[in-house]
């Protein structure tokens, strides 16, 4: 009987840990004028910046950098293309040719993802990167970018895919 009480008591304990990336802040983007919303884990320290109307993160170990921000139909695509080689301009020393696009639904959204790799400008290491571009409202294009470690811990994609899947457009 007591190995039985043993046993529930480590599942109940092995959920609650796993259910520790849930504890998030959630964050409007634009901050504020939202047209979407997405969860954070507040241990990322995620923040909103008013002055270009976005919102990024980093994880704690420093393996993941991810903004997000809203682009207005009067944005024209090569401009919504130079957001996305700005970013990497930034962030990559070099992109790999090789790319992958796709298209992802969630929350009823549908979500363009353009997905690739390079070496990271500041630590010189592989990371892997996407973009997940949406329609945010009349007139507005949702982007969410992320760049990871290629060697981060077990888990972190999981973690980033969770974020992705919180996001849900204001009404």
């Amino acid at each position: 009987m007591k190995t039985n009480t043993i046993c529930k008591l480590l599942v109940a304990l092995c959920l609650g840990l796993a259910a520790a990336p849930l504890f998030a802040n959630t964050l409007s983007v634009p901050p504020d004028s939202p047209a979407f919303t997405v969860d954070i884990p507040a241990d990322w320290k995620p923040k909103a910046d008013k002055a270009d109307q976005s919102i990024e993160a980093s994880d704690s170990g420093n393996h993941v950098y991810m903004t997000g921000w809203i682009r207005t139909k009067s944005d024209t695509n090569a401009e919504v293309a130079a957001d996305v080689e700005a970013v990497l301009k930034d962030s990559m020393k070099s992109v790999d040719k090789k790319s992958e696009e796709e298209i992802i639904e969630n929350n009823g959204i549908k979500f363009h993802v353009l997905k690739g790799s390079g070496l990271d400008k500041r630590e010189g290491s592989k990371v892997n990167f996407f973009f997940a571009m949406f329609a945010a409202g009349p007139g507005k294009a949702g982007i969410y970018y992320v760049d990871y470690d290629a060697d981060a811990p077990e888990g972190i994609t999981n973690t980033i895919v969770t974020i992705m899947n919180s996001i849900k457009l204001t009404k």
